[in-house]
């Protein structure tokens, strides 16, 4: 799950934390349950989206169609295509978003128990980006199956890459190969100053390590380092690895049998592949502040 602050925000498919869920609790106001007006909006390709009427048609509209078009980038990487449209519902203030389970300092979030991804109304710089992060989460329940455990630097590292997905200027279409990477300014600073989250530790970090809300900085070195090994994979192995590795957890339904694709048996390339994510980020063309 990622903050406001941060832009876009997930619940991942490992579900919440208690102790989490009690503090965002404190941040909920007292409000009156409101009857949800609803409309429907049957445009979308792969979409039903359920959406407030109050919600302008156009702005639903954009919503669809980035939804649309993002989710052809998930198939032409994974090379699957759910089988039925996926669910969405559109809320258009934190009082019905929170109502239906969504949290305050969230942007939005897809809950594997109903199997629909909320959306909540906010400035389309922040919304759209927020529709690829939260897709993903859901697509990717889809392809691997439910109940299959999911470790959250994937889960969220892929959801942080295509949020950050940008246009081909040539074709106007969006391009995974063609990512926002300036997270990795981040990462770059905290591996020349040996502050980086250890590979390893990422690759097991739990619910609690990843969402620390004692320290949002820490909470913020999760997402982004997990978003830069994801990198690392997809641009400098050409996401051959995430590939294998997601294949497997589909067929085996087994995470010791995903790592051991990616990361070699009883995890031995952990170390090697770690100096060689470190070599690539020190190098790496960064994109430019905007």
């Amino acid at each position: 799950m990622k903050t406001i602050a941060f832009v876009a925000a997930a619940l991942s498919l490992l579900g919440s934390s208690p102790a989490l869920e009690a503090q965002d609790e404190l941040g909920k106001r007292e409000r009156k349950r409101i009857e949800v007006d609803w409309a429907r909006y049957d445009s979308a390709k792969s979409f039903v989206i359920e959406h407030e009427k109050v919600i302008p048609t156009s702005t639903v509209k954009q919503v669809a169609e980035a939804l649309d078009e993002v989710l052809t980038q998930y198939i032409q990487v994974f090379k699957h295509k759910p089988s039925e449209k996926l669910k969405v519902q559109f809320l258009d203030s934190p009082n019905t978003y929170e109502q239906l389970g969504g949290l305050p300092s969230t942007a939005g979030h897809y809950s594997p128990q109903s199997d629909c991804l909320y959306l909540k109304q906010l400035p389309f710089y922040e919304l759209i980006p927020t529709a690829y992060h939260e897709a993903f989460h859901q697509y990717l329940q889809h392809y691997v199956g439910k109940d299959v455990e999911i470790p959250l630097w994937f889960n969220e590292g892929m959801a942080e890459y295509y949020e950050g997905i940008q246009r081909n200027k040539e074709t106007k279409k969006l391009d995974y190969k063609l990512i926002d990477n300036r997270k990795l300014r981040m990462v770059r600073d905290k591996f020349a100053t040996r502050t980086a989250i250890p590979l390893e530790k990422l690759l097991n970090a739990g619910y609690d390590q990843f969402h620390d809300k004692s320290d949002k900085h820490r909470e913020e070195l999760h997402y982004n380092q997990s978003f830069g090994l994801v990198y690392f994979f997809m641009q400098a192995k050409g996401g051959r690895p995430i590939l294998q590795f997601t294949e497997e957890l589909r067929k085996s339904k087994n995470l010791k049998a995903a790592n051991e694709k990616l990361f070699g048996k009883d995890m031995k390339n952990v170390k090697s592949l770690e100096t060689q994510w470190k070599q690539f980020v020190a190098q790496v063309k960064l994109e430019e502040k905007k």
